[in-house]
């Protein structure tokens, strides 16, 4: 899997010892340059990318009652993948990585996070320590969107793809969301 990139804050890779961690798993920078750069080095995993459109936003977001997923005005990452030839986008879930690990949510510390672009909390699981609980977890994807060539997008066309994106990850979640315990009476929410 580590030919599959994640990308992640950049910050988390300029960061002392954290960088040297972090580079073991294969993370790039999340910027605009570098998801363009990663998604044209070709076909297969080389050119594939995990990217979270949420992020840092999300994590103060989603509670034991619902997820929230900082999507609704995320667009930048539907542009790319039109503009270049050959991308596609799949649509993915992760039900049980908000049970894994709790967080202090407040406000200040959520803007203080987003303007250094990277998390200021706290997170604890097992015995109030940042060890996950034994949660079940669930990946799932849908089918790849058939996204088209694009040189040029309109809003009209970030608007449609965007909507199709939202669309599919709201069905993903709603079909599966059965299959594990505590997400059962969860709402999906995309904010």
């Amino acid at each position: 899997l580590k030919c599959v990139r994640t990308a992640v804050a950049s910050v988390l890779l300029k960061t002392p010892i954290l960088k040297n961690v972090m580079g073991i798993y294969g993370l790039t920078p999340a910027t605009s340059s570098n998801v363009r750069h990663v998604l044209q080095k070709g076909i297969g995993t080389k050119g594939s990318l995990v990217l979270y459109t949420g992020g840092i936003a999300e994590m103060f977001k989603s509670s034991h009652t619902e997820e929230r997923l900082y999507l609704k005005n995320r667009k930048g990452f539907i542009k790319i993948a039109l503009q270049l030839e050959g991308v596609d986008i799949i649509p993915v879930y992760l039900f049980g990585n908000t049970a894994c690990l709790s967080v202090i949510r407040n406000s200040v510390l959520a803007r203080l996070s987003r303007r250094m672009q990277v998390a200021v909390t706290y997170f604890w699981g097992k015995w109030f320590l940042p060890i996950p609980r034994d949660e079940k977890l669930l990946f799932v994807r849908g089918e790849p969107l058939g996204l088209p060539h694009i040189p040029q997008p309109t809003s009209e066309d970030l608007v449609k793809w965007h909507g199709i994106y939202c669309d599919e990850v709201k069905r993903l979640f709603e079909e599966n969301k059965e299959r594990v315990p505590s997400y059962k009476h969860k709402k999906l929410f995309i904010d």
